[in-house]
């Protein structure tokens, strides 16, 4: 029957929306990960030319310490990401604006980002920085409150930025959309002079 063709193409469906999801998600983790773990590395290569240590030991010590910890904090962030999103869906029934990193470029057209997509991404950003924290401060010291009040802040700084960078590549969107039609606007008015013109 039909109903029996409808459901393998339905599941077909979401099992690629989820391997999709999955991947945005380690693509969004893997970018931030690289990015502390370049940071940990400039840090130790200043530090241990600073105090004399030596240098490629103190660096690369930075670097996978950087990249543990933002590992387990954007991790728990993405986890956090998709309960949320999903407990939204569950108790209102509508889908929560996708964040602009994750899921591609936002179109110029649209507003830069709606209050309900920066309380998802703050929301993410604070669970990550506890759940994270804790595991972080409960591996290297035992003590999981210290580590989610330490990285906290940090998680909720780097959402800050994330949405001012956002905010800002909305806006040079825009900007450039709104040139492209102007431009187009003078190359249709200059056409349609030279036809005049030419008749």
């Amino acid at each position: 029957s039909s109903s029996s063709r409808e459901h393998p193409t339905a599941t077909l469906l979401q099992t690629k929306i989820m391997i999709d999801d999955l991947l945005a998600a380690v693509d969004h983790v893997s970018a931030r990960v690289t990015a502390s773990a370049a940071t940990g590395l400039g840090c130790g290569a200043a530090y241990a030319t600073y105090k004399g240590f030596p240098l490629f030991k103190t660096s690369l010590s930075a670097a996978l310490s950087c990249a543990l910890v933002s590992t387990a904090c954007f991790g728990m962030e993405r986890l956090a990401h998709g309960v949320i999103s999903q407990s939204a869906i569950l108790i209102d029934g509508k889908s929560i604006p996708p964040n602009p990193d994750v899921h591609g470029e936002t179109s110029p057209t649209i507003p830069v980002q709606s209050g309900i997509n920066q309380r998802l991404h703050y929301g993410s950003h604070a669970f990550g920085g506890i759940l994270g924290g804790s595991v972080v401060g409960f591996l290297f010291q035992g003590k999981p409150m210290a580590g989610a009040f330490l990285l906290l802040p940090i998680m909720l700084g780097i959402g800050k930025l994330e949405v001012s960078l956002d905010e800002y590549r909305t806006e040079r969107l825009q900007q450039l959309v709104e040139m492209e039609d102007r431009l187009n606007q003078i190359i249709e008015i200059e056409d349609n002079d030279g036809e005049r013109k030419s008749t």
